[in-house]
């Protein structure tokens, strides 16, 4: 008995020690494989990004816009501190659509940062496409093998953007606003920008709170920090209870704590 017991000790000690050697090739094979993969992923994007031209043919979309100020759209090529390509789109935006538009250009160089001007002259300046390396993925994790894909990522107006054209976002001075940049209202840019500020985030909210036009909506909309050259503010937006389709663009200045509302930004705006 004590030697069938023993046996069977010995049986499962064994099968115990192969299961372990098992999963320990299978972590150390799928740790390896996670490391070819991020190896292989700075390697592979370096090739991507030697892509010269822009061949996808990337959308915009526009937001806070009504159709008619989107009614005709021009956009140029500025390539080398030259424009060209000088081009004129007619849209036929309504209500019930997407306010989306491709690029009038087939192809463009990677380096080319294309200018686009509305009907109501607010300019976007966008810039930033390239290609990155996408790895192939099987049951197991990566498989050795990749190609590059267009990313939709890009710059517009100094901020990282998936191609949205926000109306809020537009130039109407590009050779000042080219100066200004926005941190966005999360992450830890803002969080550590917040923490120099002589005004305080909760401070700034009780500023706008204390001089809201509404009287009864509660409407508070954070935009994040502009920065400037000079002055930094924090950015709200406040839906109008008397007209729920617009909205007022609040700054305080995070020094200061001075208080300006536009009604119709960014056209009673000094960028």
């Amino acid at each position: 008995m004590k030697r069938y017991f023993k046996g069977c000790l010995i049986v499962i000690g064994v099968l115990l020690l192969i299961l372990a050697v098992f999963v320990g090739l299978f972590w150390w094979s799928m740790e390896n494989n996670k490391a070819n993969a991020e190896s292989d992923a700075e390697e592979l994007s370096k090739a991507c990004d030697t892509v010269k031209y822009i061949t996808e043919n990337p959308y915009l979309t526009f937001i806070k816009f009504v159709p008619k100020e989107l009614k005709t759209l021009r956009f140029q090529i500025l390539r080398d501190g030259k424009i060209s390509n000088d081009t004129l789109v007619k849209t036929s935006f309504n209500k019930n659509s997407d306010l989306r538009i491709n690029f009038p250009y087939k192809k463009f160089l990677k380096t080319d940062t294309i200018i686009l001007t509305t009907q109501n002259q607010l300019k976007y300046y966008v810039s930033g496409y390239g290609h990155y390396a996408y790895l192939h993925y099987g049951m197991f994790g990566y498989v050795g093998s990749s190609d590059c894909r267009f990313s939709e990522n890009c710059i517009i107006n100094n901020q990282v953007s998936s191609g949205i054209i926000d109306k809020f976002s537009g130039w109407i001075n590009p050779e000042k606003s080219k100066h200004i940049r926005t941190i966005p209202p999360s992450g830890e840019e803002y969080q550590a920008f917040v923490t120099k500020c002589k005004i305080n985030l909760k401070e700034a909210e009780q500023i706008f709170i204390n001089q809201r036009k509404n009287e009864h909506l509660y409407s508070v909309l954070s935009y994040g920090i502009e920065v400037g050259p000079k002055e930094s503010f924090y950015v709200f937006g406040e839906e109008r209870e008397s007209n729920r389709d617009h909205i007022d663009i609040v700054k305080i200045n995070t020094q200061t704590g001075k208080f300006i509302r536009y009604t119709n930004y960014p056209f009673d705006s000094d960028r």
